[in-house]
């Protein structure tokens, strides 16, 4: 079987370009040969994987969707493979199976219903992307849609009318070794070090991109409901002074640190003790996963992909997006280090399901299915 799969990148930063990259490589392993088509590449695949590089005539980052899916369909000769691939809706405007990483339509329906209506209605990328998205759910476009979550399958036959029949759930993984190392005590005792939290001091853990959408700011608002030895390690690249500024307006500015941008953030995930993300929408944010391959108890909005894995009381707890919910949660957490413990543990216990191999292998089945079908019609015709 020869595959074309398309993203405007393939690499381990982002989670949509992190998760295609993943099983994409993993198809390769199992012998299906697999052609990348990508603006960009990071780290440049190897042997059987085949990066064709697609070019963008100009940077205009609002209409990247626009441009992006013009660009990779006119690129792909389609005539060349067995099935072709869309990863995330907006890669290419012609294909067989598109794997829905998000709902643009559900996201931009929330950013109207929660303060920001003007700002969604003025952005023009999010029509940018909305007209993509909507012309490739349109009936006829696709063979099949893969899921990455129960809620985003909910969405996409919400929003565009796609038949449950034509959508298969297949989450993310995660690389569970890599967040457990076997010398944990020693990353963590390092990583605490540097930046400056003690032994006594229990460390609530929060990983984004964007500050305001995943939550940050009730979680700073919650600290200051919580006893002076929690504290906060912020992570990921955004604009900080807003967050530090409420920091100092809530008195806890000597709590927070705030670690930017990482390349190893799984080292990161070490220092923590607790996980917290009220964040207002995912598809299925691959940090809860990491989170839980690292032994931490999850305090999270019940969102897509948190409503599939969290279990209350078990490894981990369901907030509002609001300080007094999410003070709530922690408190019981940051004083018993022993349901710190049990609860992590479950929660490493249950992640063990969540492979790239099993993504891998699922996405498979699907490609067998839709290259069936398609081998039925023409035999039948």
């Amino acid at each position: 079987m020869r595959v074309a799969t398309a993203a405007y990148a393939f690499d381990y930063a982002g989670g949509i370009e992190r998760a295609a990259y993943e099983v994409a490589t993993r198809i390769a392993a199992g012998g299906t040969d697999m052609d990348l088509y990508a603006h960009r590449i990071d780290p440049r695949p190897e042997p059987p994987l085949t990066w064709h590089p697609v070019a963008m005539p100009v940077h205009v980052p609002f209409a990247t969707a626009l441009l992006f899916s013009r660009q990779a369909t006119r690129a792909l000769d389609y005539r060349a493979y067995d099935i072709v691939h869309n990863q995330g809706g907006c890669a290419l405007r012609r294909q067989d199976v598109i794997t829905a990483h998000s709902c643009h339509r559900a996201w931009w329906q929330l950013k109207l219903e929660n303060g920001e209506r003007t700002r969604a209605l003025l952005n023009p990328q999010h029509h940018a992307v909305l007209r993509v998205e909507g012309a490739n759910y349109r009936p006829g476009a696709y063979q099949h849609v893969i899921a990455v979550s129960q809620g985003v399958a909910r969405e996409i036959e919400h929003h565009y009318g796609v038949p449950r029949s034509a959508i298969t759930v297949v989450p993310n993984g995660v690389d569970a070794a890599l967040f457990a190392p076997p010398d944990h005590a020693a990353q963590r005792a390092q990583e605490r070090r540097r930046h400056g939290f003690t032994d006594d001091e229990v460390v609530l853990l929060w990983v984004g991109k964007e500050f305001r959408r995943k939550g940050l700011g009730p979680v700073v608002e919650a600290l200051a409901q919580l006893p002076d030895h929690v504290r906060l390690l912020a992570v990921g690249g955004d604009h900080q002074e807003p967050f530090r500024a409420l920091a100092r307006a809530n008195g806890v500015a000597d709590r927070v640190v705030f670690a930017g941008h990482s390349s190893h953030v799984h080292r990161l995930f070490q220092a923590g003790d607790v996980f917290v993300l009220p964040t207002l929408y995912e598809a299925f944010a691959l940090v809860t996963l990491e989170a839980a391959a690292a032994g931490l108890p999850l305090v999270v909005t019940r969102v897509n992909g948190t409503e599939d894995f969290v279990r209350e009381g078990s490894n981990g707890a369901f907030v509002e997006r609001a300080p007094g919910s999410v003070a709530a949660a922690l408190a019981p957490l940051v004083s018993d280090r022993q349901l710190r413990r049990r609860m992590g543990e479950q929660a490493r216990r249950d992640v063990q399901g969540y492979t790239w191999d099993a993504a891998a292998r699922r996405t498979q089945e699907v490609y067998d299915e839709v290259h069936e079908r398609r081998c039925r019609r023409r035999r039948s015709a």
